[in-house]
């Protein structure tokens, strides 16, 4: 279990601050043990994304299900699904985390189908083989879809390692035996053979029956789960959005009964933006479960100026005493309460600017604690986050705007997907909207960026 960072009271302001920065990850790693840092951002139950997605997959009769998470980059949704991950195994049921950035190149806009699926199935083998043994399964998904497709091509090995605890509290090594991305000529063979058969898709349930039965048979459990996250980090760097759209719809929204196995349950991560371009795009799945933000805003009429939520800004605060218990030696509560309003309640923004405190403070040599929110290092770091924010163009300004005035429907705004689509990708894309939840998904502007494009706000 991981336990927060204390420090002796005697410490060096420079450790203490560097010790402080050190303890907030600017990412969280998939499967880790997460029970001693976890603050839930819901009220209740009843309003928990993941306690939701819990009892649709308890309550299911089956095991074939897909279930659609959504969630913002920095918004804590690898943690919650490593929440996920624990919290089912405790009910005796065979949940597997599969990172897709480990097999996919989330940077190319050009996801297909088979390549998820394919991915997937990796994700779960190599878990597999990790928890009962390399020699459980007998052929792998890679070798069996090699022979499918008659191909030459000889993979280029690949061995992923990650210092994460899983939820046994045992070090991940995760080995990887091969990934699309390391192997492009297969990855082209693939696409090529699927446009032309459904000989792919048919392996493919096959394999799954196959690795199920090996998992019920060594585990004794009858319901599986599989994760696969990181899919919400899919971006079109080189610009092309609409294409990215284009492939997310196709995988997502056009034939969702594509993405399903036999035998075993599927947790997809998706880019919150489908919903707010697509807000039909849950219909395809089993359940739709959405993962706010930290609650740090009250939802405001339509044109007026949001207010503060104090539960919502508190839950940030203890984060930081889960993971580091001496903050009260660098930073007044005042400080991270504004912290926490200014970064929208998207957890990696918050605990950046934070970093950035740390930093500011260190090299200005500034007295701990710093007391007043608008104290120099903390209006630095601020400054400092703020600056990339200069370069947004006239169109993403105008959809910014529109966030900020309408919070509801965002998609009525849409006239022109090719003009409309890349500005709304990138906001999200960069955690510049960020959703929120009061019964429906809402949508607003964190403090940061209103305060950069509406100054006087």
């Amino acid at each position: 279990m991981t336990t927060p960072q204390s420090t002796p009271a005697t410490l060096p302001n420079a450790e203490l601050l560097k010790q402080l920065f050190n303890a907030l990850p600017d990412s969280a790693q998939g499967g880790a043990d997460i029970s001693g840092i976890y603050v839930n951002r819901s009220p209740d139950n009843e309003h928990d994304a993941v306690a939701n997605l819990h009892q649709f997959i308890s309550w299911a009769p089956g095991s074939s299900d897909t279930y659609l998470f959504s969630g913002l980059r920095g918004a804590g949704k690898t943690t919650e699904l490593s929440r996920l991950v624990a919290e089912l195994r405790k009910d005796s049921i065979a949940a597997y985390y599969c990172d897709a950035s480990t097999y996919l190149n989330l940077n190319d806009p050009h996801l297909s189908l088979v390549e998820l699926l394919m991915a997937a199935l990796a994700g779960l083998s190599d878990a597999v083989r990790k928890e009962l043994g390399k020699d459980c399964l007998s052929d792998t998904i890679w070798q069996r879809t090699k022979r499918l497709l008659n191909s030459n091509v000889e993979f280029k090995p690949s061995a992923k390692a990650s210092s994460s605890v899983d939820v046994f509290g045992s070090s991940v090594s995760l080995e990887v035996e091969a990934t699309l991305q390391e192997n492009p000529d297969f990855r082209k063979e693939l696409n090529l053979f699927a446009q032309s058969s459904t000989s792919f898709y048919a392996e493919a349930a096959t394999f799954a029956k196959d690795v199920a039965r090996i998992i019920q048979a060594k585990t004794g459990c009858e319901k599986i789960v599989l994760v696969v996250d990181s899919l919400e980090r899919l971006s079109a760097p080189s610009g092309d959005e609409t294409k990215l759209f284009d492939s997310l719809k196709e995988v997502f929204f056009n034939d969702p009964q594509r993405l399903r196995f036999p035998c075993f349950s599927v947790v997809y991560s998706a880019p919150p933006y489908l919903h707010a371009v697509l807000p039909s795009v849950g219909t395809g799945f089993s359940q739709c479960v959405s993962l706010p933000n930290f609650k740090v805003i009250q939802r405001p009429a339509v044109g007026a100026q949001p207010a503060r939520n104090p539960d919502g800004i508190q839950k940030m605060v203890e984060i930081v005493g889960h993971r580091f218990a001496d903050w009260p030696q660098v930073l007044s509560q005042a400080v991270l309460e504004e912290l926490a309003w200014m970064s929208g309640g998207n957890v990696r923004r918050y605990f950046s600017l934070i970093r950035g405190v740390a930093r500011k403070a260190a090299l200005s040599k500034a007295p701990l604690p710093i007391v007043e929110p608008h104290a120099p290092a903390v209006r630095h770091a601020i400054s400092e986050a703020a600056l990339p924010l200069q370069w947004l163009t006239a169109q993403d300004r105008l959809w910014l705007d529109r966030f900020m005035q309408d919070s509801h429907n965002p998609s009525a705004y849409i006239q022109n997907l090719k003009t409309d689509l890349p500005s709304i990708i990138r906001l999200f894309d960069h955690s510049l909207v960020l959703d929120y939840q009061n019964g429906s998904v809402w949508y607003q502007v964190p403090q940061i960026v209103r305060e950069s494009v509406q100054p006087h706000a």
